[in-house]
């Protein structure tokens, strides 16, 4: 079910119970229609779209579906749909399950594909709607969702935009003993997320923002954990068998994932699809990196999507 909210949107609680939350937002005139889809299982996702500026005279040039990170929710790729919407582009992003304000308990992955099913759902809804594929962005954990939902074929899409995609982390053996134990006595358990908001990005604003969300989690659990673990392992495996063309930006200073997981990816793609841009001093936010970096990486992906959107501009 896709339909528009009649009222402010709500901040699920433990176990997916909800509270008042507040209303649509809107920056610099852009507006994002928030909406809520329910999954097969039950579980309500909420939804912001964006629009290009009708006042333009062209049709979009077509859609592109955001898929966030571990932790964050879609409200904080205001700025990203902002840039996308003035190439002609409509956006949808959504929060994932446990995540933001959708439901689902916090945090908790009842199994390895959770996220890539729920990528499914909402990627057949908006083929419906605007009856074309769309191009996927994902940032870190939604870019390991969205490279794995690219390599296995889950569905076809136009193209593929990760951004510090988590395709490998640093675990030590004592992290992964402990995860084992968790995973098989208390996979819900939360425990503290071990992401140092102040590897995000170099920009203190940014930094303070993301520590005063109250829509950001804190803790993860075993069964997320479990996620990474089998997703990365998975699309490594599958890299050579994308179909669209790719576009990775890198974080070359990430601590929050290895990238050394994007180069070994990169590598194993299809030579004549993958382009990797290679931020040295970048940490795991490059969108939301300070400037003039920030302007770096937005203006790669905007030339990059010219070059892709061309065949379809009149």
């Amino acid at each position: 079910m896709d339909k528009p909210m009649t009222e402010d949107p709500v901040h699920p609680a433990e176990g997916g119970q909800s509270a008042r939350a507040e209303a649509p937002e809107a920056a610099r005139g852009l507006v994002a229609l928030q909406s809520r889809q329910r999954m097969r299982d039950g579980t309500e996702l909420l939804l912001r779209t964006w629009e290009p500026d009708p006042r333009g005279g062209s049709a979009p040039l077509g859609c592109v579906l955001i898929v966030h990170g571990l932790a964050e929710h879609s409200g904080r790729y205001q700025h990203v749909a902002e840039v996308l919407c003035g190439l002609g582009l409509r956006v949808r992003a959504y929060d994932q399950r446990g995540h933001g304000a959708s439901g689902g308990a916090r945090m908790v992955a009842d199994h390895p594909d959770s996220y890539l099913d729920d990528l499914a759902e909402i990627h057949d809804a908006a083929v419906r709607a605007w009856n074309e594929l769309p191009i996927l962005l994902g940032h870190s954990m939604g870019g390991l969702v969205a490279a794995r939902f690219a390599t296995a074929r889950v569905r076809p899409v136009r193209a593929l935009v990760l951004s510090s995609p988590a395709l490998a982390l640093r675990l030590s053996p004592a992290m992964m003993t402990l995860h084992r134990v968790l995973l098989t006595l208390a996979p819900r358990l939360r425990v503290p997320n071990p992401i140092d908001a102040r590897m995000l990005s170099h920009d203190p604003q940014v930094v303070a923002r993301y520590r005063a969300d109250p829509l950001v989690q804190t803790t993860i659990t075993a069964g997320v954990l479990e996620s990474f673990i089998h997703g990365m392992a998975q699309a490594q495996a599958d890299a050579a068998r994308l179909e669209a063309p790719m576009l990775m930006l890198v974080g070359g200073a990430d601590r929050v994932v290895d990238p050394a997981g994007s180069r070994t990816f990169f590598e194993h793609a299809p030579a004549d699809l993958r382009e990797q841009v290679w931020f040295d001093q970048g940490y795991h936010e490059v969108f939301n990196e300070a400037e003039p970096l920030r302007s770096e990486v937005f203006a790669t992906l905007t030339e990059w999507l010219r070059r892709h959107l061309a065949p379809l501009q009149r």
